[in-house]
């Protein structure tokens, strides 16, 4: 395979181009410039030694410019990064690492106590894994960092290790290639036009591969800088855009109706953001933003295996559109058989890379999904959509899909009505099992801070939303439902939990009288 720009060679580039360029910074802290970066990657890459290629390194570490120089220190040994967040379950994380037979551990000071790093060290069963803490532990300049040059790498070279989400059912392990980190950030870097005089807000941890890929190693290419805040806040984010002067950002699930949902300000549009990247999200949802913020949402559709599927550019909307079908990316939607559905028809996303060089190496340790994720060529996303006049349109996910009495129904419909009540701030839906055959609905709401509607209220509001088959039979008001690590609704684990006891029940008009 060809040879590829790799992420330590990107950042090198900067270095030599715009050394004195301001690239990162935490908020409140120091900037840090192009070449304090290469020169803390450079260190790293010593500290690291004997580390060569393909060796795996797991990384725990907190997001901000020590991270960014620890994974291209990496990078230019060509060795592979498995980056974990602290609340990766200790078990699994363990099993990664003896699966990928890791050599070092390497952590923030913050992150050393926590069990998850503690067990790692002794996760493999004939070795003990070698623990680097802190990447203050070490002079940022080391003798012989100026000699330091990142190794040439193939686009099919294994490079990271990223832990899905999960949203489907186990978390799995996606080794991904050299080629995928700059594939994905030059997609987003001419999506989004970046130039020097923008900057980026990185709003996610470090281990998620949207702040390593769609945030700072596009600010790398295209030569923004990029503000890490280790804490999203919707309450205060449009103080901190004003204050570091953000001019773009990255979103992901419910991040925008957050921001949506906060009391209205004489200051929502006094702020210098003008671009903002992600999705997908409901097209009303997209005009009230503007409308408001005077920020257009740019929606795109991506997944960890294949990076970007499709963009929006600048100067093109869609309203409630995911973009269209980027050019190293064939997208087609098939029906439960995995056949071709007509233009504007709903099923299940299937998507063949042009360029498979970029895409899934395997899932780490299953074979057998890394079969299953694939079909002639075609990887199956398990999401469901249309495509329409070119734009492609994301209804769900396929295992998200409610089949009751014969009628596939689609979740985010019911919550879609849900929302309309004024006194729900949000909602979910997922299938329970019924006493009879398929599935039953389960709405989880959240009320909003000045009143909390009645489960009865909210099923007569249904009623007349929605078809009678879509209606939900259960209904529990909560004060907050769980979201993924990118605010993603997390109806996994609400699958898992399961009917709760005292949710109501349409057909009794009363709380169920036990769990199910």
């Amino acid at each position: 395979m060809p040879l590829t720009l790799t992420y330590a060679q990107a950042l090198w580039r900067r270095a030599e181009r715009a050394p004195r360029s301001e690239l990162l910074r935490i908020v409140g802290g120091d900037p840090w410039t192009a070449d304090d970066v290469r020169t803390r990657a450079a260190s790293w890459a010593i500290c690291l030694a004997p580390v060569g290629p393909d060796d795996v390194v797991v990384t725990c570490v907190d997001s901000g410019p020590n991270a960014v120089a620890l994974t291209a220190a990496i990078s230019a040994l060509g060795a592979v990064e498995l980056p974990l967040g602290a609340d990766t379950p200790v078990e699994w994380a363990c099993e990664l690492v003896e699966l990928t037979r890791a050599r070092l551990v390497v952590s923030s000071a913050s992150r050393t106590e926590p069990p998850l790093v503690r067990r790692l060290v002794h996760a493999t069963t004939d070795r003990r894994l070698e623990l680097i803490e802190d990447p203050g532990t070490f002079e940022p300049h080391l003798p012989g960092a100026d000699h330091v040059v990142p190794i040439a790498r193939s686009t099919t070279d294994p490079a990271t290790v990223v832990v899905t989400s999960g949203t489907t059912g186990r978390q799995k392990a996606a080794l991904l290639p050299v080629g995928a980190p700059i594939r994905q950030a030059r997609q987003v870097a001419a999506a989004m036009q970046y130039g020097s005089d923008d900057v980026l807000l990185s709003l996610f941890p470090w281990h998620h591969i949207n702040a390593r890929n769609a945030v700072v190693l596009p600010a790398i290419l295209s030569g923004a800088r990029v503000v890490f805040t280790p804490h999203f806040s919707a309450s205060r984010f449009w103080e901190l855009v004003r204050r570091e002067h953000v001019t773009a950002f990255t979103f992901m699930g419910a991040v925008c109706m957050m921001l949506l949902r906060q009391p209205p300000s004489g200051d929502d549009r006094r702020h210098p953001l003008t671009k903002a990247y992600g999705g997908p999200a409901p097209a009303d949802l997209v005009a009230d933003f503007a409308d408001r913020f005077g920020v257009t949402l740019r929606q795109a559709y991506a997944c960890t295996e294949l990076g970007d599927i499709s963009t929006t550019a600048l100067d093109e909307l869609c309203p409630g559109a995911a973009g269209r079908p980027v050019d190293d990316r064939e997208i087609r939607i098939v029906d439960e058989q995995l056949r071709p559905v007509p233009d504007g028809a709903t099923g299940e996303i299937l998507v063949r890379p042009r360029d498979p060089g970029t895409t899934l190496l395997e899932y780490v340790g299953d074979p057998q999904a890394t079969a299953a994720a694939w079909e002639s060529g075609w990887f199956r996303t398990r999401d469901r959509g249309r495509l329409d006049a070119g734009w492609l349109h994301i209804t769900g996910r396929a295992s998200d899909v409610i089949r009751r009495r014969g009628t596939n129904i689609d979740p985010a419909q019911i919550e879609e009505a849900l929302l309309a009540h004024p006194e729900v701030a949000e909602a979910a839906a997922i299938a329970v099992p019924s006493e009879l055959t398929e599935d039953e609905v389960l709405a989880i709401v959240v009320p909003t801070a000045t009143k909390s509607p009645s489960p009865e209220t909210l099923w007569k509001h249904c009623e007349q939303l929605l078809p009678r088959f879509a209606v939900p039979r259960y209904l529990t008001v909560r004060q907050s439902v769980p979201h993924t690590m990118t605010h993603k609704l997390d109806r996994a684990l609400l699958r898992r939990r399961g009917l709760p006891a005292d949710a109501w029940d349409a057909e009794t008009r009363s709380l169920t009288p036990e769990p199910r």
